[in-house]
């Protein structure tokens, strides 16, 4: 499980920023998870809100490129390149300098905090903590290419070191070169999860198994099923000659000799419909389907994957497509102990106010409730509905408040721009 993650000087995060899944209140209705040796519990699930270009989708960038970064920087990113980090560009002091993430996490039932520091050439800085038996030990500490190692951490360290790059993290080198225990903290970043609702492509070759099934039956969508179907390029849609062959397709497509058009056949995956047929179902090819029925499929084959392995899952921009008692039943499904028993969690960025209410069946409590806004600067603001300490869960309209500007993280629009228009139009008559 996450329990922090504290971000500084990467995109629209010049400042350090903080983000908790730490409960603030007693959640007995929600799944939340005891942080061992602590009193702390974790929460299940995060929401973050807040104008457009505020900084939503960049906490998430931030913690996937850090992620990332474990992963890839020892394997994948070669010595000569630059570290592909995104400083604050707005001010002439934080593009040189260095950005900064940090983990606190729960793996294997030991809390750790992981973190390291970087430039554009160099790591500056990278450190690994944890608290085994409820006080800090050290695992290791970096500063540029010096390593110090803490009695924690066994196994073949100094072999190791000497693989490091001034461009790689040692987390990454250790996952790479089987240090066991170091191994298994790094695949923790590996587990996550990361999407959009944006752009959903079909999904693989395969049936959707009946749990992601049962739950397209359930958002009420009229699918009945799902079939594997051979169609020809022309019934999946035209665009795709174009993706596939690379001819350019003439404006009397219509006209053009079926022979002519370059095609193949393909098994897809597709949803059968409740139809007035025969077999009372008809498959349609997945460029037919609603935008709502191909983000609940997409969401719900990872909602599944990520409640039965226990990981995080992050989604930008949820509910863009989806009706808002969809959105609220997917948030449902990470909220409940029945649904969430191995510890899954859920972090989004969204505009779906009707989380904050108290219309829908499952919903945001106020410390699971976070906010983003911008500076005169350009320097994003990441913070707690928790400020307003006045916030009373299901007795205040929270969202009635968010959407008049009560907590901010809301647009300020400048009416007079809008009167500029209309004076130009008046005076252009149209």
């Amino acid at each position: 499980m996450l329990l922090r993650f504290r971000v500084t000087n990467f995109a629209s995060f010049r400042d350090e920023q903080e983000l908790s899944l730490i409960a603030l209140d007693d959640h007995p209705d929600l799944a939340t998870m005891p942080v061992p040796l602590t009193r702390d519990r974790a929460l299940p699930a995060a929401g973050i809100f807040g104008k457009n270009a505020s900084g939503k989708s960049n906490l998430v960038k931030a913690m996937d490129f850090a992620r990332r970064a474990v992963i890839d920087s020892h394997q994948r990113w070669l010595p000569e390149d630059p570290i592909p980090r995104w400083p604050f560009r707005l001010d002439l002091e934080s593009r040189t300098a260095p950005s900064e993430f940090v983990f606190e996490f729960v793996h294997d039932q030991i809390r750790y905090e992981y973190g390291f520091a970087v430039d554009d050439q160099v790591i500056r800085e990278e450190w690994l903590y944890s608290w085994p038996k409820g006080r800090r030990s050290l695992l290791y500490e970096r500063s540029g290419m010096d390593i110090g190692f803490g009695a924690g951490l066994a196994g073949q360290k100094a072999a190791i070191a000497d693989l490091v790059r001034e461009n790689s993290l040692f987390l990454s080198a250790a996952a790479a070169n089987n240090h066991s225990h170091l191994r298994s903290v790094a695949s923790w970043f590996g587990h996550w999860r990361r999407t959009s609702t944006t752009g959903v492509q079909p999904p693989p070759g395969e049936v959707p198994d009946e749990q992601t099934m049962s739950l397209l039956r359930f958002a009420d969508t009229g699918v009945i099923g799902a079939s594997m179907v051979e169609r020809m390029d022309d019934e999946i849609q035209p665009g795709i000659w174009r993706r596939r062959y690379g001819v350019r397709l003439p404006s009397n497509i219509g006209s053009v000799p079926p022979e002519e058009i370059p095609q193949r056949a393909q098994t897809m995956m597709e949803l059968v419909h409740q139809a007035e047929t025969d077999s009372g179902g008809e498959s349609l090819p997945w460029n037919w389907e609603s935008a709502g029925t191909r983000a609940w499929l997409h969401l719900s084959r990872l909602a599944i994957s990520c409640l039965r392995r226990g990981v995080v899952l992050t989604i930008d921009d949820l509910g863009g497509d989806l009706h808002p008692l969809l959105t609220a039943q997917l948030l449902g499904l990470f909220q409940d102990r029945d649904s969430n028993p191995s510890g899954a969690q859920l972090i989004f960025t969204g505009h779906d106010t009707n989380l904050l209410g108290r219309h829908v069946e499952h919903r945001l409590h106020r410390d699971q409730v976070w906010l983003t806004d911008k500076a005169s600067g350009g320097a994003t603001r990441l913070y707690p509905l928790t400020e307003y300490g006045r916030v009373r869960d299901g007795v205040d309209d929270v969202e009635g408040r968010y959407l008049q500007g009560r907590y901010g993280a809301v647009p300020f629009f400048d009416r007079s721009l809008l009167a500029d228009l209309t004076r130009e139009h008046q005076a252009n008559g149209t």
